[in-house]
C-alpha cells in the first residue's frame, strides 16, 4: 500500500522544525493530531521513522529515506502550483535549467535564447550551485534538467546523462605575464607562481586536483580561492596571479585580449560536459524541445572548435 502523500509531508514538515510541536504550528494543526497521523503512517509502513528525545523529533534510518522522497513531492507540488499560476497568466509552461559555470557562457543561454524565440510565453528560471546540489536538486523535481560536467562520482540509478562536449582545461594569465608568450607550459614550471584557484567544492577544483597529482607536482602551499567566477577572473587579470579553467568558459576574456590560454603540456584530461535529466520522468514538450535544442547547439559548438 502507498503511504498517503499528505503524512509525507507531514513527515517533512517535521525533520524540517525537528518537533512534533513546532511542526504542527507551522501547519496550522494540533500537535495531538499530528503526532496521530504520523503514528499512522508507521503503522501501514512497519517502521519507525522517528525518535522522540528531550529536545524535540529526529529522523531515523527509515525516516531520512523517506523524507528524500518527501522532498521530491514537495518540490512536484510547488511546481505544479506555479505552472497553474503561469497558466492563468496566459503562459505556456515553465522550464528550470541546473548549470555550472562552464554551461553559463554559450550553450545553455543559446539554447534558452532560442527556446524563448519560437516560444516567448514560457517561465525559463536557470539555477548556478555546485554540482552536489544541482543532482539533488534535479533528483527532487526543483529542476527539470542540469548541465555540467560529469565529475569524478558515479551518478545516482534514477539520473541519467549523455555528454554533449568536452572541454580543456588551459593555464589562464594576464596578457602582460611573461608566460602568456609560451606555446605550451608545464605544472612543473609553474611551482612557485601565485596561484589563484576555484573553492574547493567545485568540480573544476577537483579536476584540478587530477592534474597535479598526474603531473606529480605538489598542490601550492599559498594560493587564493574563490567561490565567485568574475573575482578569479579579475584576480588573473589584475595582476601575476596563474590559475587553470575551462577554455569555454574563459572564451570571452581570451577572445577580447583580456587574459591570454597556454595550453598544458601534460597532462590534458579533458572534461565532458554532460546533460543530465531523470530517467523515470516523461520529460514535458517545452522540456523535450529544450533538449533537442541544447544539443543542436552543442553539436554546432563542437564543429566551431
Amino acid at each position: 500500500m502507498a503511504p498517503d502523500p499528505k503524512r509525507l509531508l507531514e513527515l517533512l514538515q517535521i525533520a524540517k522544525h525537528g518537533s512534533y510541536t513546532r511542526a504542527a504550528a507551522a501547519q496550522g494543526i494540533s500537535q495531538p493530531a499530528l503526532s496521530n497521523s504520523i503514528a499512522v503512517l508507521e503503522k501501514s509502513l512497519g517502521v519507525r521513522l522517528l525518535d522522540r528525545t528531550r529536545h524535540g523529533a529526529t529522523l531515523t534510518d527509515f525516516g531520512r529515506l523517506l523524507a528524500s522522497h518527501a522532498e521530491g513531492l514537495d518540490a512536484l507540488l510547488a511546481r505544479a502550483s506555479e505552472d497553474v499560476r503561469l497558466k492563468k497568466l496566459g503562459m505556456e509552461g515553465s522550464l528550470a535549467v541546473g548549470i555550472s559555470p562552464v554551461a553559463s557562457v554559450e550553450l545553455v543561454p543559446n539554447a534558452i535564447a532560442r527556446i524563448k524565440h519560437e516560444t516567448p510565453d514560457i517561465s525559463v528560471r536557470i539555477y548556478e550551485r555546485p554540482d552536489d546540489q544541482l543532482l539533488e536538486s534535479l533528483r527532487s523535481g526543483e529542476i527539470d534538467a542540469m548541465v555540467s560536467p560529469a565529475g569524478l562520482l558515479t551518478d545516482p540509478p534514477d539520473v541519467q546523462r549523455e555528454t554533449l562536449l568536452r572541454d580543456v582545461a588551459v593555464v589562464i594569465v594576464a596578457p602582460r605575464s611573461p608566460w602568456a608568450r609560451q606555446k605550451t607550459i608545464s605544472l612543473a614550471q609553474l611551482r612557485d607562481a601565485q596561484w589563484i584557484l576555484p573553492d574547493a567544492h567545485t568540480g573544476m577544483w577537483r579536476h584540478i586536483e587530477v592534474l597535479f597529482t598526474a603531473a606529480n607536482v605538489p598542490w601550492p602551499v599559498s594560493f587564493v580561492s574563490t567561490n565567485s567566477i568574475a573575482a578569479l577572473k579579475a584576480l588573473v587579470m589584475s595582476g601575476d596571479g596563474v590559475s587553470i579553467s575551462s577554455s569555454r568558459l574563459m572564451k570571452l576574456e581570451i577572445a577580447a585580449g583580456y587574459l591570454a590560454a597556454i595550453p598544458l603540456s601534460k597532462p590534458r584530461f579533458p572534461r565532458e560536459i554532460t546533460l543530465r535529466t531523470r530517467r523515470s520522468i516523461d520529460p514535458t514538450p517545452l522540456l523535450r524541445r529544450f533538449l533537442e535544442t541544447l544539443r543542436s547547439v552543442a553539436a554546432e559548438m563542437r564543429l566551431d572548435r
